[in-house]
């Protein structure tokens, strides 16, 4: 079965309320085993949501369609689908004896306007929305399924969870989000190129975001169980290939695995920032529970900085300059000193525009100290832009702990 989400209401188009029921719905419809081919949006006007309504019965088998239920002038999805339908509109005695009950516990009578929120198309199966007033309804014809639900969230939502105890379709969908670090979406496609080309069930659709990519397994199948054997088998061919920049499953983030792993570990964890001013601590500290392993983050700024707190030597700054892997190890050294942690981060680098130390504006070095020694990582990324570099190397600080602590064989909450 193949559907399409339409959502309707003018605020949508206008940015003023997000389509959060087109996620929700998809979601939904995935564990039923129908596939959401299209995503529409369309506004409160008859023409435009005919043509829409149209299109939608050329292309795709189950219509589901949100909002323009309630008791307004420009609620017209009732009125627009009964009249595609060549249906009429009745009364739906139950949904009007609830309206006119509400009304009466605020001392009001009713108006045609409220009626008109008890109307159903003929022949429709009657959705009780026991969130609100407006029903939903299920119309069946011999090449369709509409299922009209209310544009509030919460209404909508439990219509669903009251009416469709039972799947739609006989399949479910299973999906399953890997995310990767230090290999960008050009060359994690290029590893995997076969794989992605050929993949049908399960499927593999890779994802670009700031600094990371992320794949979307999706598996068919005819029960859960089956469907997640499928995910697992492609999942192990995936890692085989680039298991070294898999960092974690679903939302998680960098920060998040980074403290779960600590935690697992046993290990306390400290930092010291130049370039990156306190946003590796940030990213932690966004964290509920971090301080159960972050302990702090020295801001070093300048060198007085570098002195004064880390105890980063003056001669050492003269002689390599801040920048440098000789002031990343010390910074990283002091910090676990003054922190008293296991493990301790330091970041150093130009950042730019301009540079002030005779590095190449782009160039980072991320220390890592431990009682076993103290490891370097430089780094290089392209001058353009302050903000980024500043991101990506934070984000190579995280990684860099989540490596070292051995995270690659680990697997956290799906």
């Amino acid at each position: 079965m193949k559907a399409e989400i339409i959502a309707v209401g003018s605020e949508l188009l206008l940015g003023e309320i997000a389509n959060t029921n087109a996620q929700y719905l998809s979601e939904w419809l995935a564990t039923c085993g129908i596939d959401v081919y299209y995503h529409t949006v369309v506004g409160d006007n008859r023409e435009r949501m005919t043509d829409v309504i149209r299109r939608a019965q050329g292309r795709v088998d189950l219509l589901v369609i949100t909002g323009g239920l309630g008791p307004t002038e420009d609620d017209l999805t009732k009125e627009v689908v009964a009249e595609l339908l060549e249906r009429s509109l009745q009364i739906d005695q139950p949904a009007y004896d609830r309206i006119e009950a509400f009304l009466k516990t605020r001392g009001r009578t009713m108006t045609n306007n409220e009626k008109k929120q008890a109307l159903i198309i003929e022949g429709a199966d009657v959705l009780t929305n026991n969130a609100g007033l407006a029903p939903g309804m299920s119309v069946h014809t011999s090449d369709h399924q509409y299922i009209l639900l209310p544009g509030v969230p919460r209404e909508m939502k439990r219509i669903i969870a009251d009416h469709f105890d039972h799947l739609l379709g006989k399949e479910t969908i299973k999906s399953r989000t890997l995310r990767f670090f230090g290999i960008g979406e050009s060359a994690l496609n290029d590893r995997l190129a076969d794989l992605i080309r050929t993949a049908r069930n399960p499927s593999v659709a890779p994802y670009a975001e700031l600094a990371e990519v992320r794949l979307r397994l999706t598996a068919k199948a005819l029960d859960e169980q089956t469907a997640l054997e499928m995910l697992d088998r492609l999942e192990r061919q995936i890692r085989d290939e680039v298991g070294t920049y898999f960092y974690g499953y679903g939302e998680t983030s960098l920060p998040e695995v980074v403290l779960d792993d600590c935690r697992k570990a046993g290990l306390t964890l400290s930092a010291a920032e130049s370039l990156t001013g306190g946003a590796f601590a940030s990213g932690l500290t966004d964290i509920k529970g971090a301080s159960d392993v972050f302990r702090g983050s020295a801001v070093v700024y300048s060198d007085v900085a570098k002195i004064n707190v880390l105890g980063v030597a003056q001669t050492l700054l003269d002689q390599q300059t801040a920048v440098s892997r000789e002031v990343a190890i010390a910074m990283a050294e002091g910090a676990r000193a003054l922190y008293q942690t296991d493990l301790a981060i330091a970041l150093t680098g130009e950042a730019g525009p301009t540079s002030n130390s005779g590095q190449t504006v782009g160039t980072v070095y991320c220390a890592l100290a431990q009682a076993s020694g103290t490891e370097v990582l430089e780094l290089t990324y392209p001058a353009f832009d302050r903000g980024m570099i500043r991101l990506r190397s934070v984000k190579d600080a995280y990684f860099m702990l989540i490596k070292n602590i051995n995270h690659s064989d680990k697997r956290i909450q799906k």
